[in-house]
């Protein structure tokens, strides 16, 4: 009854008259946290309510549905009590170390596993990556939340991340709590630990990693485990990763053990009964029932879910569960079709939970069980029964679990449907949006508008193997040679800007020439370095004379427009002041001196021309400072403050790390544009001057990046740096 006290203990009072409370507080809750079942807490709750130490009432369970739900407190007498009996050693509920980040499960009672405790410490003491690895509902995820809550109060870092199909490493990153520029160069992402010594990384459900992504995750764990950053990758068999670290099976519960799940009410004779038959299974001694028969001693932990569990449950739990039975990922509970269902669902202990954001789904086993049982049929009503749910709703979360469902149903016209969101989920959740590709390339491998958009997919996510890997599934298909053309440009096979001009010389729709035109001369005049400079800007200025003008005036002007401002980057390049201003003269004459285009430019050519270390240097700098804090355009914003960080990174870099520190390298990310990939690749390369810890990761990610947007002489002259560097 302590145990009870002290999990009631550990929550303010003010949530006593409070209308919403954590579901810590519910009869499920409360089991969940001291570790015993539902049923073994009727007796000694009702004891301590007649003497006075807690009282229940109604209130809104947050994540549970919208009715209201049974909720207990703590009463002053229960605290005084409690203060009382403080030397009396009973396991109790701790709040959660403030060291430990991301998805943690809550933390309740571990009853045994000491000896399991003992090594996962001397493994991750070692800073070894282990395979923690068992049955659904084993106990896994409690072990290892227990010896989390250990290593962070002796001063450590704990990161937990849950994984399931729609999860690439990007948001993996995200979920472990850290916030951070998205990465092509998935291993990459180890250097954010470089500075924290003593951080351990817990990852949940590892065998739930889609085939899209499996090759990113082995790349990310095998990087974790070269820098011997500890970690626990926990999953259950099959898992798809070859095991290098130690590997720690997770067996049952011994006897003397499992029956501590059941309660110190009901006598020994019968928990011992209870425990044996249940084979030491936690999740299925949780779930026990004293108004359920106990299964037959040959029975398996499956037959008992479905036959006993599952079969002694209302009807009005039968009707609510099948819509949680074809969740792909965790979701909060009002999103929902019917919330109030959570609630019912979880009285029955059949749903695991997600604290952090309220996320909750079925029970791994629970599910695992229910599916088996369904016909092709019935899986398909499930399925349009959720596409009809998840349609409802304009988000992404919605799009991909919509998608999810039209894909698992076989619908043929998933790559039109695909398309029409490619460009939403391409940046808002472009992990996920890759699994669903995969998936549908797979349903429709001869599909080739699936294929285009899974290949320019991958090759936006720099995942050049992949994108291959599906090109080749339609080699003869000249609608793709578009996307061939830029994997050759990745690899630096069309490097020379001749290429290019091969390449749109061959076209014979003027609008398709002029887009591309335009779009190879902006992208070389961003890919000009090293001694061969004024060659190139020659060749450039020769291809600019091929362009022709369109006559239709609005699009002509655009045109005209376009030329104008790159020949004032090629004035720039060649130290011609004189002609950039010409040229700025003839854009006023056709908007004003106060249109944002000529700021932009006359700032960056202020830039170019400023001598450093002069009095008029330090003037223009502050002045265009300023009008790139007033830039509304984002990528002019960005462009003019990169400019800067490039002018005083030698100088004044501290001045220029805080202006690095202010891009919101974010937003021009999800900007759909050539211009915006170049610019978030040299984001990076200046990083990897101003953060000298973070100098190769930074050089890596710069190079794919350059790579990706058409940069090669970037990219290799960023590769020679690296050689020196390493």
């Amino acid at each position: 009854m302590l145990r009870i006290l002290r999990w009631l203990e550990s929550h303010p009072s003010s949530l006593e008259s409070a209308w919403d409370v954590p579901r810590s507080l519910s009869l499920e809750g409360i089991a969940d946290g001291i570790g015993v079942v539902r049923s073994a807490l009727f007796q000694p709750m009702s004891a301590l309510e007649e003497k006075g130490f807690l009282f229940t009432r109604q209130a809104h369970v947050l994540g549970g549905g919208r009715r209201k739900r049974k909720v207990t407190h703590i009463t002053e007498q229960g605290r005084a009590f409690v203060l009382e009996n403080s030397d009396e050693k009973v396991s109790s509920r701790q709040d959660s170390s403030p060291k430990i980040f991301g998805q943690a499960p809550t933390l309740t009672a571990l009853f045994g596993r000491e000896k399991e405790t003992k090594l996962l410490l001397k493994h991750l003491n070692s800073g070894k990556q282990i395979h923690l690895r068992g049955l659904p509902g084993i106990g896994k995820s409690t072990l290892a939340r227990s010896l989390a809550e250990l290593v962070a109060n002796e001063g450590k870092e704990v990161r937990w991340a849950g994984i399931d199909a729609y999860t690439d490493v990007s948001m993996l990153m995200q979920r472990f709590g850290f916030e951070t520029a998205a990465m092509l160069e998935v291993s990459a992402y180890v250097s954010l630990f470089i500075d924290q010594p003593e951080t351990i990384l817990i990852i949940d459900d590892i065998q739930a990693v889609s085939v899209r992504h499996k090759d990113a995750f082995a790349q990310f764990f095998s990087s974790l485990e070269e820098m011997n950053i500890p970690t626990i990758l926990i999953g259950r068999e099959p898992q798809p990763f070859t095991t290098e670290g130690p590997v720690l099976s997770l067996g049952p519960l011994e006897t003397k053990q499992a029956i501590q799940l059941l309660g110190e009410e009901m006598g020994d004779e019968k928990r011992i009964e209870i425990a044996e038959r249940l084979g030491g299974h936690p999740l299925a001694i949780l779930m026990y029932d004293d108004s359920t028969p106990l299964p037959e001693e040959s029975d398996d932990v499956r037959t008992y879910v479905q036959q006993v569990v599952l079969g002694e449950v209302s009807a009005d739990v039968h009707d609510a569960m099948p819509p949680f039975i074809m969740l792909p990922f965790p979701v909060p509970a009002e999103r929902m079709a019917i919330p109030d269902d959570v609630s019912l669902l979880d009285e029955h202990a059949l749903l695991r939970w997600i604290p952090n954001d309220l996320s909750m789904e079925m029970q791994h086993l629970v599910r695992n069980v229910c599916r088996s049982n369904l016909s092709d049929e019935e899986l398909d009503k499930l399925h349009l029964e959720s596409i009809e749910h998840w349609s409802q709703y304009s988000d992404s979360f919605s799009s991909i679990a919509e998608f999810h469902h039209r894909i698992k149903r076989g619908e043929q016209d998933i790559g039109s449907v695909l398309s029409q969101q490619a460009t939403v989920l391409m940046h808002e959740r472009s992990g996920s949006f890759a699994t669903l590709l995969d998936e549908a390339v797979a349903l429709q491998p001869e599909n080739i508008e699936l294929i285009g958009l899974a290949t320019q997919h991958a090759l936006n996510r720099a995942e050049l193997d992949i994108a291959k890997e599906y090109l080749s599934k339609a080699e003869d298909d000249s609608k793709l040679d578009h996307l061939r053309l830029q994997i050759a440009h990745f690899e630096g096979k069309k490097g020379a800007i001749e290429s290019f001009e091969e390449s749109y010389q061959a076209l014979e729709d003027p609008n398709e020439k002029l887009r591309f035109q335009l779009s190879v001369l902006s992208r070389a005049i961003d890919d000009l370095v090293g001694e061969n400079t004024s060659e190139q800007l020659n060749l450039l200025e020769r291809m600019m004379l091929d362009i022709v003008p369109p006559e239709e005036p609005s699009v002509r002007q655009i045109v005209l427009t376009s030329i104008v401002v790159m020949k004032h980057s090629i004035a720039l390049q060649k130290e011609d002041y004189t002609g950039a201003s010409f040229l700025r003269d003839q854009l006023i004459s056709i908007a004003s001196e106060h249109d944002l285009l000529v700021q932009f430019l006359s700032a960056k050519a202020s830039v170019a021309a400023a001598q450093p270390n002069t009095m008029q240097f330090a003037l223009t700098i502050k002045e265009v400072e300023r009008i790139s804090e007033q830039l509304k355009q984002p990528l002019y914003k960005a462009s003019l403050q990169l400019l800067l960080i490039e002018a005083l990174f030698e100088t004044e870099p501290y001045r220029a790390q805080h202006i690095h520190s202010t891009i919101d390298i974010a937003q021009i990310e999800s900007v759909e544009s050539a211009t915006a990939n170049r610019l978030v690749a040299r984001w990076w390369a200046l990083r990897s001057v101003l953060e000298p810890q973070q100098k190769i990761p930074s050089i890596r990610e710069a190079i794919l990046r350059f790579r990706l947007s058409g940069c090669p002489n970037r990219a290799r002259a960023l590769s020679k740096q690296l050689h020196q560097s390493m």
